[in-house]
């Protein structure tokens, strides 16, 4: 069994600002630790069930959130730049099952704790088709392009509600932490979210011939809105709109080809 795990770092265990997530000072190293941590557990349900393969991707950004050190044994861990255009390097139909750890939900998610999509800075938001999705759908459609079917994800509770919605409400998630507001959450002792992860890996690896790949329907319209140039606001953020047409999966967070840029 061949197992594929994408992290992302505002859904880990602990996290729940944003300095925790920026790549300086010593609030972002303890979040890298406790990303591995969540890592580790995942890794070890994984193994308890059976698992032979398991490749970790570093997918927050920057790619240099790993710790060589908290590493686990035998398990293969993908990190730094540039991995040649690639949004998930080394996935391919080899894979038996994609996770995603430390997942966060979509922007403006009232109770998602450090909810944005692709961006926090400009405040993007991503519209495929009229319906605005996340980073949980982008990857789901990456991962359903190779027939490899999403079978966990974790982060907190409005990241786990939002996976199961678009993906059933048959998926495994994991919840260590529960979101007040975007800067604010309930959070849960590291030993205590380490055991439900490794549970809730071995109860993915035992559904994995229930869950499906995600499949998408191309060509998809895809419109981002973004914070416009000095002047823009949180309280009228959404000043620049650009579209694009996305023709295959592997394109979903950055479109094909430009339509047109409108600016209000």
């Amino acid at each position: 069994m061949k197992i594929y795990i994408c992290t992302d770092l505002e859904g880990a265990t602990g996290v729940f600002k944003w300095s925790q997530t920026r790549q300086h000072g010593p609030e972002f190293e303890s979040a890298m630790r406790l990303l591995m941590g969540d890592v580790a557990a995942v890794c070890e349900g994984l193994k308890q069930a059976g698992a032979k393969e398991i490749y970790v991707l570093d997918g927050h950004d920057g790619g240099n959130n790993f710790i060589p050190e908290l590493m686990v044994p035998g398990v293969r861990y993908i990190t730094g730049y540039p991995r040649k255009g690639k949004v998930l390097y080394g996935l391919d139909e080899t894979f038996d099952g994609f996770i995603m750890v430390g997942y966060h939900s979509m922007n403006g998610t009232p109770d998602g704790v450090l909810h944005h999509t692709q961006s926090s800075t400009i405040e993007a938001k991503y519209f495929y088709n009229g319906v605005e999705q996340g980073e949980i759908y982008q990857c789901a459609v990456i991962a359903g392009y190779y027939n490899v079917p999403v079978i966990l994800v974790t982060g907190d509770e409005a990241a786990c509600r939002e996976a199961k919605k678009l993906l059933g409400e048959n998926l495994p998630t994991v919840s260590v932490k529960k979101g007040i507001e975007r800067e604010s959450a309930i959070l849960i002792s590291p030993e205590e979210t380490r055991q439900m992860l490794i549970e809730g890996a071995r109860k993915a690896v035992k559904a994995i011939s229930e869950m499906k790949p995600y499949r998408e329907k191309f060509p998809i319209r895809l419109k981002v809105k973004t914070l416009g140039p000095a002047g823009a606001s949180l309280d009228n953020p959404y000043f620049v709109e650009r579209e694009f047409e996305v023709q295959n999966a592997l394109d979903i967070i950055w479109g094909t080809t430009e339509i047109k840029i409108e600016r209000r």
